[in-house]
């Protein structure tokens, strides 16, 4: 980011907000560690934010979580959740076919985040993905799907001076080896996440284009276990299936 921003106070905030978007209660130290951000500025930061009932705080762990201010924004009209109710019939069409985690997300900020979640309705594992979680372009499906779209300054630019953390052992560190994938998901028109952000999950994963732009992405995770081959085949004929519905309507 070349341009000096005006309010790294807002910056700060938002950085901590986006840390409590996993719905998990965390103390000051948790944040300052997600966030590295020092705890005496976390604690500061805080204080303001619960007044305005953005953030609460548990009575006995003192750990804190989103409050009921922000339930607002959830409830405000958006182009997100506009998109969310135009690919919703669809979507569940989907999952009528495949009884697996459906995911949509868009992308935001070098990061996709889950909008609209889906759980399997006959299964009896679930994953751990929440709506409002952030992952990061190159270690998840729904993700690569984005990066799928990129050409070649875009992918360089995404790349520049980025690290390349693992999450998982199979979590793909190398650039290179990410820059022959995302060739791959250009040639297939998918993208496949191999337990690289979790160990034991498999997810394959399309985007959703508008106007020659992902605006979006759709995805099936499951466990790795219940992946076969035909499955496999069956997973990215109605995800194509899913992505054309929504493309089309899209254009109405």
């Amino acid at each position: 980011m070349t341009e000096k921003l005006y309010g790294t106070v807002l910056v700060k905030a938002s950085q901590i907000l986006d840390s409590l978007s996993d719905g998990k209660p965390k103390s000051v130290q948790v944040l300052s560690k997600d966030t590295a951000i020092n705890p005496p500025t976390i604690s500061k930061i805080l204080s303001t934010l619960e007044y305005l009932s953005y953030v609460s705080r548990t009575v006995d762990t003192k750990e804190f979580y989103l409050g009921p201010a922000m339930i607002k924004f959830g409830a405000a009209r958006t182009t997100t959740t506009n998109l969310v109710d135009l690919t919703r019939p669809a979507l569940e069409r989907l999952q009528l076919l495949i009884d697996e985690t459906i995911h949509l997300a868009i992308p935001q900020k070098n990061k996709v985040v889950y909008v609209n979640k889906l759980e399997p309705k006959h299964q009896g594992i679930y994953m751990t993905s929440k709506i409002g979680m952030a992952r990061e372009l190159y270690s998840s499906g729904i993700g690569k799907a984005v990066l799928g779209t990129y050409d070649k300054n875009e992918l360089d630019a995404y790349l520049k001076g980025r690290e390349l953390k693992p999450f998982t052992p199979y979590t793909i560190t190398n650039e290179k080896e990410l820059i022959s994938e995302i060739a791959k998901v250009k040639q297939l028109g998918y993208a496949i996440d191999d337990e690289e952000q979790e160990v034991g999950g498999y997810c394959i994963a399309m985007p959703i284009v508008n106007h020659e732009r992902a605006i979006a992405a759709i995805s099936i995770s499951m466990p790795k276990f219940r992946l076969t081959p035909s499955y496999k085949s069956r997973v990215i004929k109605a995800l194509s299936k899913t992505k054309g519905e929504i493309e089309t309507e899209l254009q109405k």
